[in-house]
Parts: C-alpha cells; structure tokens; sequence
C-alpha cells in the first residue's frame, strides 16, 4: 500500500510548503536504507519558491525540483506542471553543487514555457507598473496553448534538433510577434513610415531579423523583417517586409527577443533536460512506497475563481486535480492532505489581502514577525504584505477545498493543517483547527526539526 501526503498552501502562498515536504520525506525515510520517495510537483511552474532550511547549513529555494530532494526524493513533474528547461538546468547545476542526489521524471503531456513567453511577460509588468506576475511567463504560457500555439514537452523532444530550432525561430518570429502587437508593446511599418493594424495572416513559415537602422524615417529601436522561406508562399501578415518597432519600455528588451544566441541556448537547455528526465506515465508513482504531492501557490490564488482573476495564478491550486490523480492511480491508500499556513496572513504582488497591515504598523500588530529571507521585494512583484487571519474563513475554505474527498471511492484520506512561523504569533485558534480537522503540525522555525505534530 502506497502512503502518499498532499501538501496545499491554504491562503495566498509562502505558507510554509517547502518545510511541510521536507518534512514529510523526513519522516518517510526515517530508519530507512532506501528513501523510496516520490516528490509531485502538481501545478504551476518554477515560479514557485519553496524554501527548505536543514541544520547542517543547507539552504535552497526550491523552483523546478521536488523540496524533498535534499532527502534523495525523486522529483516528477504532473501533467499540469509547466518545465521551464532554463530553469531546471540552473537548478540542477545549483543543486549538484550542494551534493544533492538528483532524480526526475516528466508527464509526457507537460506543456513548457519558452524564453519568449518570459520576456512578454517581463515586458508587460514593465510596461504597466504593475504587481501581479513572476516574470516567469506562465499566463503567457498557457494563454499560448489555449490558442493552440504549443505542443506537449515530449512531442517537442522528439524532434531533431535542427526541427527544434526551426520550430522555436517560427514561433518566435510569428506567434511572440503577434502577441507583442496584440498588447500594444510593438507596431509595424513599411516603407513609407506608416503604422500597420496588429492582425495577422497565415504565421506559418518562419522570418529572419536582418538588423536594426535609424535611418529612413524609422526611430532608433526597430528591425526589419523579412520571409526567411520566400518559395514557401507564407509569411506574417503583421511584419511580413515591414519595420517592427518595439514601443516605451518594451524596446530594452529588443536585442535579447530576437537573439540568435537566446535560441540556441535554449535549444541546447531543451536536449539537456532530454537527457536528465526521462518521460513517465502516472503509474510510475505507483513504484514508490511514499508520494508526496506538493501544490504551489495557494487556495486563494486558484485560477478557477471569478473574483480578482488577474492577480491569481492559472491552475487549480487546492485538492482538484490532485484528487483525480491519486483516485486513477492508486487503490486503498493512506491519504494525508495537509493545508499549510502561517498564523497570519501573507500574499505577494497587487490584489486584495484582507485585514492587510500597513507597512508602517506591522512592528505594532505583528511585533514578533521576522524579516522573510525568501520573499525579498522584487520588481515583479514588489514587497510581501502582512495581515490578520481569520481563523474561522481559513477552516471554511479548507473544508471546502477538502470536502472534494468525499467523492472518493478507492482511498482513504484525512485532513491536517500545519502552521508554520508558530513563534511569531500564538494567539491563533488552534482548538477550532483541532476540532475540525483533528491532527495539527506546529512550526517554531525554520528547519524541519522544529516541527510538533499534536493529535
């Protein structure tokens, strides 16, 4: 019988999720010769960052790997899971550094995010003034393979190398550039000087950048497009023999856009994975005695809710899909689902924080809250909130996210709550967590030896 644990951030994230994994692995190993651990990273991508802080010194944001993996637990990546290929070769690297046994696997249905759709949209937190990304492209990415611009990472491996860099040169020269004139961020001229309307023809074939010039009548700033395949009969409509001008603050990212050098990187990032994570069906999970589910981002941030869309992220961050997953693979299994939280709130970027704290009163609110080492302020971003949690919503929506459960038919699941951060505040109503969700975790450090599990 498979044990499997299900960790779910319960407000807006930065709960704590990369202390409750490593803990978790933790104890599934203890007095173990052999781990026999498999760490899912269910939803989002590597703009989660989960950290994970040992006693022998170690510390490590985990982004594209499991936050078990400090104790040898396998990392695999569910179909949801968007690779970021750039991100998990500096991972990996950063991680090898420290010694860490490495192992991961992919869904074969993974979608993946490109350079491209990173700097879109890097471009447009830029060009707004606004708060409410990572800069690691994931709504452009999935906004991608809605307009049914991407193929699955495994399909896209397949293919020669030489067919990579040409399928990423046609998507580059012709979807990106679409989308750059679909948000306002570029415009396209001919000869004469005059603006072209951001529709396009046919994007197949791909268009070669043949250089920069400030000269006849065009503004320092903009390149010249041409069909790379004139004999194919296709082009871009949008830039297609014109001048493509990047607008504002988008222009600081020009050169990079269309550099030959960022491609080829990235190809070679893409073989790379190729060889390092192998690609696995859903039932490999079964092979590993214990399966840890780690959800990023948190029930507050699902992107299938209708309020402040904007500011959500675009996956099902609660109990979900999960669920469907655990109850197709497995069969009379142990299943924990753990809710994690600190004991007040938190939340990243723009939207709405209730009972939010003002910068300026949260030494006198919350005095005993420490400075977050992690979640430092970042132009994406800007600077972690605070504010009071209300402990009866935080029970409702767990039990709502939880009462998905209910549905099942081939396991066994419960519900915890861990809170971390426990000895920045202690006036929390742990007898209500207690009483309706029976096992509760207690936190008051940072590493996983300071964990208290009461019953």
């Amino acid at each position: 019988m498979n044990r499997i644990k299900v960790i779910i951030g319960a407000n807006y994230g930065d709960e704590g999720k990369g202390l409750a994994t490593d803990y978790f692995g933790t104890m599934a190993a203890k007095g173990r010769n052999v781990a026999n651990i498999i760490n899912v990273l269910t939803n989002g991508g590597p703009q989660r960052g989960h950290t994970v802080e040992r006693m022998d010194g170690r510390r490590h944001v985990f982004k594209h790997f499991g936050s078990a993996a400090f104790g040898k637990a396998v990392s695999y990546y569910a179909p949801q899971f968007l690779i970021n290929p750039m991100e998990f070769i500096r991972e990996e690297a950063e991680l090898q550094k420290m010694d860490v046994t490495l192992q991961a696997y992919m869904n074969p249905f993974c979608r993946f995010t490109t350079p491209w759709d990173m700097l879109i949209n890097q471009m447009l937190l830029k060009s707004r003034g606004t708060h409410n990304g990572c800069g690691f492209g994931i709504w452009e990415t999935v906004l991608r393979y809605m307009r049914n611009q991407g193929i699955s990472f495994s399909v896209f491996l397949h293919m020669s190398r030489t067919d990579r860099i040409l399928y990423l040169r046609r998507l580059r020269d012709g979807y990106f550039v679409k989308r750059l004139g679909e948000i306002g961020l570029c415009e396209a001229r001919d000869n004469h000087g005059a603006s072209h309307d951001s529709t396009f023809g046919s994007e197949s074939g791909s268009v070669l950048i043949t250089g920069s010039d400030s000269g006849s009548g065009f503004e320092s700033g903009s390149v010249f497009i041409t069909n790379s395949n004139p004999s194919s009969g296709h082009g871009n409509g949008f830039c297609h023999g014109r001048r493509l001008s990047f607008l504002g603050s988008a222009n600081d990212f020009r050169d990079i856009f269309f550099s030959e050098d960022l491609l080829h990187h990235f190809e070679e990032d893409c073989e790379s994975m190729r060889v390092l994570c192998p690609v696995r069906g859903n039932d490999f999970l079964t092979h590993f005695e214990n399966v840890l589910f780690e959800n990023a981002q948190g029930l507050l941030l699902d992107g299938n809710g209708i309020l402040e869309r904007e500011y959500t992220t675009p996956s099902t961050t609660g109990m979900g899909i999960v669920f469907n997953m655990i109850e197709n693979i497995f069969r009379k299994s142990e299943v924990e689902v753990c809710y994690v939280t600190r004991p007040y709130l938190t939340r990243h970027g723009d939207g709405t924080l209730p009972n939010e704290i003002a910068k300026e009163k949260l030494s006198v609110r919350l005095p005993e809250v420490r400075p977050d080492d992690t979640n430092i302020e970042n132009c994406f971003q800007g600077c972690l909130r605070y504010g009071i949690l209300d402990t009866g919503r935080l029970a409702e929506r767990i039990h709502q996210d939880f009462r998905q459960c209910d549905k099942a038919t081939g396991n066994y699941y419960h519900p915890s709550v861990m809170i971390t951060h426990w000895n920045e505040v202690t006036e929390m109503d742990t007898d209500l967590l207690r009483e309706k969700f029976g096992t509760l975790y207690l936190s008051n450090g940072k590493c996983l030896d300071s964990v208290t599990h009461v019953t």
